[in-house]
């Protein structure tokens, strides 16, 4: 009978998978990091529009505060700075995205050659031990065939062999 199947590089597939894994936990932190320096541009792009709003309300109005009208307009270039600030870290959280994904490409692919190897061996072993069974049931096949023509030739000679 044929032995267990055994994988001889499992060891390198599971820390292979581990690989990919840490990976993915890699690549999820980089897309939680680029979706939160985007709501903060698009907060700070609302927080700018709002302002910019109050001021026209402020400028139509009858009576004008030029104090608050330049804290408004140092504030207005406060957002600005701060906008491009975070487009660039938006950038930058791009470019690492796209490091990410492509190591993460990478470790799929080790990974997927591991397990394309397995399945391989895996294969093979199932046709060895279809081979055993087949070569087995041609042993007793061969067998059963003896004892019927022996049966055939001497009735009595059967439960000699039988026995």
């Amino acid at each position: 009978m044929a032995k267990r199947f055994r994988f001889k590089l499992e060891a390198v597939y599971q820390l292979r998978r581990r690989e990919r894994d840490a990976q993915r936990r890699k690549v999820a932190e980089a897309v939680r990091a680029l979706i939160a320096a985007e709501r903060r541009v698009e907060s700070l792009t609302d927080s700018l529009r709002a302002t910019v709003s109050a001021g026209r309300n402020m400028q139509s109005s009858v009576s004008l505060d030029v104090g608050f009208l330049r804290s408004q307009r140092f504030h207005q270039s406060w957002l600005h700075g701060a906008i491009l600030e975070s487009n660039a870290e938006v950038t930058r959280h791009e470019k690492k995205l796209d490091a990410q994904r492509e190591a993460l490409g990478r470790a799929n692919a080790r990974c997927k050659s591991i397990e394309k190897l397995k399945e391989r061996r895996w294969r093979r072993y199932c046709r060895e031990v279809k081979r055993e069974e087949n070569a087995l049931f041609d042993e007793i096949a061969v067998q059963r065939f003896q004892i019927a023509h022996a049966a055939d030739q001497a009735p009595h000679a059967v439960e000699a062999i039988i026995a």
